[in-house]
């Protein structure tokens, strides 16, 4: 099945006793496995039903948990992450022959295999790839259309392109565009909104530093970018992602989440996915939650040109080191409603 497809099943709610997803597309997995849970375990709101295995390298501690009832759950959804028993895709397919009652089993496999196929079936098989050009149109219009923003059609043409197929991108943009949305968004309204950033660009040492918590640190690297002639915008971006990645990471340990987990989710690489988890033990959610509060305000000022940029992102920075400041007001040392 495409994703597409996929996501047509959840919303019929009607599932088979068990789903391989496959593909290096997180954002999709993500998005999936929240569905299904919600779909499957109507009930269950403290998801006691829902259970995670690493790598088990024995089915049979996977049937023992899918076999086992919930705490308040009648119902068992079983998620195997990197299946490593031995002929996994014959074991799958002779357990399809008498599955557990009440269970939903989801393998998780990084690479697409044909074996796969022939073990479940295409119908229960979700190919986890990026998106086609027009499925990629389709999701970026629905989620636009869930936050009531409407497009005219240059302005949808030139969003689709700036935001390069990224899921997790357009997710990020389209909710900042909540805030400064006119009556209809144009393509000048778009390219003055959406800042595309090449990885090759980021200034790791400020991200680094943030990763820190070195507030110091970050303002004395942010200076030194700026006189180099790097955009305030641009820094202000990469440093507003990063702090939306360690909420994200503080989220998934309240959950009980391993990093690995997280990981996967997020789609990032080992080394970023450590620093980050080691990064959300140092930070408080008061911190994050005042950053993250300024962050949508201060992008549209940055944008939109109210104040100067360099007097946002200093100001947002040194938010690290301050006590809270009411979100809406301030601008250069005087108060004033943003």
């Amino acid at each position: 099945m495409t994703i597409e497809e996929a996501s047509q099943v959840l919303k019929r709610g009607r599932l088979e006793p068990v789903y391989v997803l496959a593909g290096p597309n997180r954002f999709w997995r993500s998005q999936w496995l929240s569905q299904a849970r919600r779909t499957f375990l109507t009930d269950d709101a403290d998801n006691t039903g829902l259970v995670r295995l690493e790598a088990p390298s024995d089915f049979g501690q996977v049937r023992i948990e899918l076999a086992a009832s919930g705490l308040f759950s009648s119902k068992k959804m079983v998620v195997v992450d990197g299946p490593r028993w031995t002929k996994k895709e014959d074991t799958v397919r002779d357990y399809l022959q008498a599955p557990v009652s009440d269970s939903l089993l989801v393998l998780l496999e990084d690479t697409m295999s044909a074996s796969w196929e022939t073990a479940v079936g295409r119908h229960r098989l979700v190919e986890l790839t990026q998106l086609s050009s027009a499925a990629f149109r389709r999701f970026v219009r629905d989620e636009a259309n869930k936050r009531h923003i409407r497009w005219d059609r240059d302005g949808f043409d030139v969003f689709c392109r700036l935001v390069g197929g990224n899921e997790y991108q357009v997710v990020e943009e389209l909710e900042k565009a909540r805030l400064w949305s006119p009556d209809v968004v144009t393509a000048n309204d778009v390219r003055e909104m959406v800042h595309p950033i090449a990885v090759e660009q980021k200034p790791w040492d400020v991200t680094d530093a943030l990763i820190r918590r070195d507030g110091s640190d970050v303002l004395r690297r942010v200076w030194e970018h700026l006189s180099r002639g790097m955009s305030p915008l641009f820094l202000f971006i990469i440093l507003a992602r990063q702090v939306i990645q360690i909420d994200r990471a503080r989220r998934a340990a309240r959950m009980g989440r391993t990093m690995a987990e997280f990981q996967r989710d997020e789609g990032v690489k080992d080394f970023v996915a450590q620093k980050v988890w080691r990064a959300q033990r140092t930070w408080d959610d008061a911190t994050l939650a005042r950053l993250l509060a300024w962050a949508p305000k201060i992008d549209v000022a940055m944008k939109t040109g109210y104040g100067e940029p360099e007097v946002w992102l200093v100001f947002w920075v040194g938010l690290m080191l301050e006590q809270k400041i009411p979100p809406g007001r301030q601008r250069g040392g005087r108060a004033v409603r943003i």
